[in-house]
């Protein structure tokens, strides 16, 4: 096979540009490059530069997860059961109010999936009922792939009550029993962030965790960092931008001299999901969590594709599930580790998205952390700056959602939702069909 290559001469990035322009009659290769929304060029091809690079992640397979919402826990149990039977290997319990975990968890053993609790409140007695259960069945939570959702700097991204030095006691307790911490940064990209600054702003909130550990003398007890975000449809970018989140939390760690270990949770992004031509949403979420895979997520969530009509179904949940369970029983995205690594494009995608970050996220440092910055206003104006640009961008046609601003299905009749997001300090979350139907009203 070698020899076979060796009777053809190899080809230059300067002479496919030449021969792009004589076969186009006149079209240079900048003609053809296009500025993306991170103020990233990309080029209509890309070349070996010679510089070949590990894979940027080790593992192959990751959890497939289904969220359980059910207030009652017979209920909650009843379905966390048929998820898993049917080819879920995480659960993500959103708990409120005092709960039955007796009931809640039982039969499912926790020491073999992946789980989160999602606590709304009092996270001391949360854990205390935890702990109990999991004397009893003779576990242990630092021993299990387990993540309880307590992340203050969320709340305050959200727009709620922050109280930062009560915050922070509280988040100490959670770390001396869990020695971990989780950072949930989806709500960046949810309100129309671009990629680069998504993961600043996620850099920048791991890093005031880490900062409180640095303080109190106990970051090297550090054993896991949870991290969750959210793929859109931009395919290629959306996996670049996972890779890059890994250089940039390398760079991170660096400073602090820690090696923890990496659990990334995807789920698929609220912003693009769509009332009107539904099924749309099903290709939608196809690219997004394959983007997912292929960026290296540990877990992914992919929402149902009716939630903008209402309560996941049966159908749209076995939907959710079988779209992973394709992934991996029929494309065996789950036999390979890093399967883009090698790629010209995303390989060059990766390292601009990781260096424009790590600016914006030393940009942030400077501006006094994520807190302050956020308490300042910067935060929230960098990020509807961009989610304005982008909304035109759907407005003028220059970006595409089916059903909704192209190829509208007749039998829809699309009306702007009667629900309104109060103004205040918290980020605004996008939904690109209400943007699109109110200015079509």
């Amino acid at each position: 096979m070698n020899a076979l290559f060796e009777e053809f001469s190899a080809s230059s990035a300067a002479d496919w540009k030449d021969r792009l322009s004589k076969d186009l009659k006149g079209i240079t290769f900048e003609d053809l490059c296009l500025i993306d929304r991170n103020d990233i060029t990309i080029h209509p091809f890309y070349t070996d530069e010679g510089e070949h690079k590990e894979s940027n992640f080790t593992h192959k397979d990751w959890s497939i997860c289904a969220t359980i919402k059910d207030i009652d826990p017979k209920k909650a149990n009843k379905k966390a059961l048929n998820e898993l039977q049917n080819g879920v290997s995480g659960l993500c319990f959103e708990i409120n109010g005092v709960q039955d975990l007796d009931v809640r968890l039982q039969e499912i053993q926790l020491q073999y999936i992946y789980t989160q609790f999602h606590v709304a409140d009092n996270i001391e007695t949360f854990l205390a009922n935890f702990n109990q259960y999991l004397s009893a069945q003779s576990l242990s939570l630092v021993d299990l792939d387990c993540r309880i959702n307590f992340d203050p700097i969320c709340h305050l991204i959200e727009g709620n009550a922050f109280e930062k030095e009560q915050s922070k006691k509280d988040f100490l307790f959670l770390f001396q029993h869990t020695k971990s911490i989780s950072i949930d940064a989806q709500s960046y990209q949810n309100a129309g962030a671009n990629s680069t600054y998504q993961l600043a702003c996620c850099a920048a909130q791991i890093n005031e965790y880490l900062h409180w550990l640095d303080v109190s003398g106990k970051i090297s007890e550090l054993k896991k960092v949870h991290i969750s975000l959210t793929t859109g449809t931009d395919f290629f970018e959306e996996i670049a931008k996972l890779r890059a989140l890994n250089i940039l939390i390398a760079n991170l760690f660096t400073q602090y001299n820690i090696s923890p270990s990496i659990h990334l949770h995807i789920e698929t992004s609220n912003c693009y999901r769509s009332a009107f031509d539904p099924y749309s949403n099903l290709l939608r979420d196809t690219i997004a969590g394959m983007a997912a895979v292929l960026g290296g997520c540990h877990s992914l969530l992919i929402h149902a594709f009716d939630q903008s009509l209402h309560e996941a179904s049966e159908f749209s949940s076995r939907m959710s599930r079988n779209q992973q369970l394709i992934f991996k029983e029929e494309s065996y995205l789950s036999q390979i580790a890093d399967a883009s690594a090698g790629s010209f494009y995303i390989e060059n995608l990766t390292e601009q998205i990781a260096e424009k970050a790590w600016t914006s996220f030393q940009q942030i440092e400077k501006d006094g952390g994520l807190i302050a910055s956020f308490e300042k206003g910067i935060i929230k104006e960098t990020i509807e700056k961009q989610a304005a640009q982008w909304i035109q961008e759907f407005k003028s046609g220059k970006r595409v959602l089916i059903g909704v601003n192209k190829y509208v299905n007749a039998k829809d009749e699309p009306k702007a939702s009667t629900k309104k997001q109060e103004s205040g300090l918290g980020l605004k979350l996008i939904s690109l069909t209400e943007e699109l139907i109110e200015s079509n009203a």
